[in-house]
């Protein structure tokens, strides 16, 4: 059960941070998807390779389990591996044991375009992640003793006065 502060309206400050998150987000998933298009690459490409290289251990690299975690239907995923599999970034393997259940595995020409990718990505997160991680904190600190008032500061759940936020 949600607690009652859940439930609590944002105040302005909260409707600040969370539409500066939302801008950030969306201006770096921007940049990445324009990095890929100048050298070539469909951004969703670059995505499949990221999804299978940052999957946890335990979790196998198939077609459900990527469509899961890119937030795609199942149906979108399998064309998307298809266009991958002919660029040459993917290949896929056929289970012994049972032939329905198919693996995926990234390619040396798959690991290149992620690396160069992956590399722009960092940089990028390097620009705006302290924006995205102080929007992120004025979301979830318990902002009840929060003064709309410029200047003051504001008193944080702690105590302690912080200012310069």
């Amino acid at each position: 059960m949600a607690g009652a502060k859940e439930n609590k309206p944002l105040n302005d400050a909260e409707y600040m941070a969370l539409a500066e998150f939302r801008y950030q987000i969306r201006k770096y998933l921007r940049h990445m998807e324009e990095i890929a298009r100048e050298v070539g690459h469909n951004p969703q490409q670059y995505q499949v390779l990221l999804a299978i290289k940052g999957l946890p251990k335990q979790k196998s690299p198939t077609i459900s389990t990527l469509a899961e975690r890119m937030q795609l239907n199942h149906n979108s995923m399998v064309e998307l591996i298809d266009r991958c599999e002919e660029r040459g970034l993917l290949q896929r393997t056929r289970s012994e044991s049972d032939r329905r259940q198919v693996t995926l595995a990234i390619t040396p020409e798959g690991e290149t375009l992620m690396r160069q990718q992956a590399a722009g990505a960092r940089q990028e997160l390097r620009t705006i992640g302290p924006i995205l991680s102080e929007s992120i904190q004025k979301l979830i600190e318990d902002t009840r003793s929060v003064k709309d008032s410029g200047g003051t500061g504001r008193q944080r759940s702690g105590g302690k006065k912080k200012s310069g936020i």
